[in-house]
This record gives C-alpha cells, sequence and structure tokens, in this order.
C-alpha cells in the first residue's frame, strides 16, 4: 500500500489532525510545525510516530518531501500558508473557515486548481457520528421534506479569547458568524442541500467582551424551494459552571423531526435517540482526515472542496453584509473563474 508523507503546521487544534494522522495506515512519515516550540515538543512527545518538528514552514517544505499538508493555523494566515504548500506541489487540507474574506478564499481555491493539487476544508462537523445519522435520514426520505432548520451557536468566548488573543484581534479579520457561526451555515447547506436564495440578517455588539466586531447575529437563510434556515451566533452567553444545555438544533419535516440530539418520525410514538460521539472534535477531525487521504490515494474527488467551502464563506459574508445595511441580499456564487 502507498504511505503518504504529511505534514502538519499549527498544533492548536492542530494536534488532532496530527494524531488523526498517526492512527492512519495510509501515512508514512508526519512532519509537524508550530512556531511555539513547546508545542511541537508536546505533540512529539505524545505521538512518537511524528518523525520530525519544526519551527518554520518554509524550512519544512524544504527539507521534507510531503505529499500533503494540513493546515489549522489562525483563520488570517490560511491564504499565506495554503498557497506557499500548494505552490510546493502539496496537497492540502484546510482547517475552516476557507479564509475571512471572499478575495482570500477565491485566491486559495484557484491556487488549488491551477496547480492541478486537492484542496479540501475541514468542516468537521459533517463528519460527525449525529450529523451523519440525520444526513442519512434526510436522505432516505424518514423526515419528509425540510421545512425549517435552526443552529444556533450559544458560546462564551472569554476563556477562548483570554487562552488565544489572535481570535480577538482586529489583524484575525473574524466576524462572530465567519469565525464561528460558520459551522452553523455549512451544515445549513450540508442538510438542505440546496442553493441558497436570500439572506437576512440581524447583529449587535452588546456585552461587555472585547471584540472588535459584532458579537452576535442572527441570519435567516432561504433555500430554493422555500426552506427556511436560521443560525443565531453570539460570543457573549454566560454559561453556569453547571455547564450548557443542548439546545441548539431545531429541524422540522414534513415526515417528521429533531430536537436536540432527539428524534421524532410519523407513525412512531416515541422519541428514538440520535447517536452522537463520546469526542466529537476528535471524530469529526478524523473523519475529514481519513476522507482526504482516501481522496489522494483514490485519486477521488474531496467530499469538501474549496469550491464548497467557498460558498459556506460567502453565505456568512452575506449575513454580515445585511446585518450591516438592515437590506436581504445573496451570497457570491462560487462558480467563480
Amino acid at each position: 500500500m502507498q504511505k503518504l508523507n504529511v505534514g502538519v503546521v499549527g498544533l492548536g487544534l492542530g494536534r488532532h489532525f496530527t494524531a488523526a494522522l498517526a492512527a492512519s495506515d495510509a501515512v508514512g512519515r508526519i512532519a509537524i510545525c508550530d512556531r511555539d516550540e513547546r508545542r511541537v515538543a508536546r505533540v512529539r512527545t505524545d505521538l512518537p510516530a511524528v518523525a520530525a518538528g519544526y519551527a518554520d514552514l518554509d524550512e519544512m517544505l524544504g527539507r521534507e518531501s510531503l505529499d500533503a499538508v494540513s493546515i489549522v493555523t489562525p483563520d488570517h494566515l490560511h491564504r499565506p500558508h495554503a498557497e506557499l504548500c500548494l505552490r510546493a506541489g502539496c496537497h492540502v487540507l484546510l482547517t475552516k473557515p476557507l479564509a475571512t474574506n471572499l478575495q482570500d478564499g477565491r485566491a486559495i481555491v484557484r491556487a488549488a486548481e491551477a496547480g492541478g493539487r486537492k484542496l479540501m476544508v475541514a468542516h468537521e462537523r459533517r463528519c460527525r457520528t449525529h450529523i451523519r445519522h440525520v444526513k442519512a435520514m434526510l436522505e432516505a426520505g424518514d423526515l419528509g421534506d425540510i421545512i425549517h432548520v435552526r443552529i444556533d451557536a450559544i458560546q462564551d468566548k472569554r476563556g477562548q479569547f483570554q487562552a488565544a488573543p489572535w481570535y480577538a484581534s482586529a489583524e484575525a479579520g473574524r466576524t462572530a458568524l465567519v469565525g464561528s457561526g460558520i459551522h452553523e451555515v455549512d451544515l445549513l447547506r450540508h442538510l438542505i442541500a440546496r442553493p441558497i436564495e436570500s439572506v437576512s440578517a440581524h447583529s449587535n455588539r452588546l456585552g461587555d467582551l472585547d471584540f472588535p466586531k459584532d458579537k452576535t447575529t442572527a441570519a435567516l437563510f432561504r433555500f430554493a424551494g422555500g426552506t427556511v434556515g436560521q443560525v443565531t451566533v453570539t460570543y457573549e452567553a454566560h454559561w453556569p459552571k453547571a455547564g450548557v444545555i443542548d439546545d441548539h438544533f431545531r429541524l422540522v419535516g414534513t415526515k417528521g423531526l429533531i430536537v436536540g440530539l432527539r428524534a421524532a418520525r410519523d407513525g412512531r410514538d416515541e422519541w428514538e435517540d440520535v447517536p452522537r460521539d463520546r469526542e466529537p472534535i476528535v471524530e469529526g477531525v478524523r473523519g475529514c482526515v481519513n476522507a482526504f487521504l482516501d481522496s489522494i490515494l483514490n485519486e477521488s474527488p474531496v467530499p469538501i472542496d474549496g469550491r464548497d467551502a467557498f460558498a459556506s464563506l460567502a453565505a456568512c459574508v452575506a449575513a454580515d453584509e445585511s446585518a450591516a445595511t438592515g437590506q436581504p441580499t445573496t451570497p457570491e456564487p462560487s462558480d467563480f473563474t
């Protein structure tokens, strides 16, 4: 069996990508890169399969003969890092979002296509067990036609911003929707599987969390055929120490519905549990990594390519524009040349 030489740049969430690569029989040599040498050392200690560690991406690309690189760096660095890896002839698995703006997103997609390299964006929630189960129910017609889907991201970002200040920096260029709510917007697109025709949104900066842009956004997406998708993201939730309440997901169909992690279907009198992973992030990342590796080895399309990811980014950007102008808008199409 052919073995792939793979690199990982960025070892925050990138540690999960490295672990997934280390567990794969498709991978031969693993090299990792992070400016924080302590992170590199910790990951090498935890994962003896890692063959080499670097503090500089240029050095890693110059010294290693890599088939692919997983880029798990801050959002605003996605374009320079992706273009560097693509120029080096590597296939790229890029953490979400594709970019923080449409210009950079288009540039990344064009670079991959011009070089004939695979680009996959790790919208890892698509690969989690409960989403795969819901998608299978929809494809089987168990819930009928989708009427409405609501997915929320009600978050308290204080701890994250303190641990990793780049998230809340002006340089990062994130909005709450592009940086975090894109998870939920991408799931709307994935589950409904129809084009978005119109977007309306409202947002605010209420609360005391220091963040350069709007911290709360509520967006409505009208899909072809009339289905309505709804996403609310906020960074200002004050969850108690007792933990969060699972009230983030609602799907209403013509033959049933899903509330949180429970489903009901016409003709059945009882709720049924939707299976979920014990470690959702780990399982989601593992699913993305394995799909990416399979696509390289089998020379098949990746399941979440650059243009698919661009469509999710464009939907978020359109919602931010609607919130700023007070007017409905439409996302920029992903069939650019």
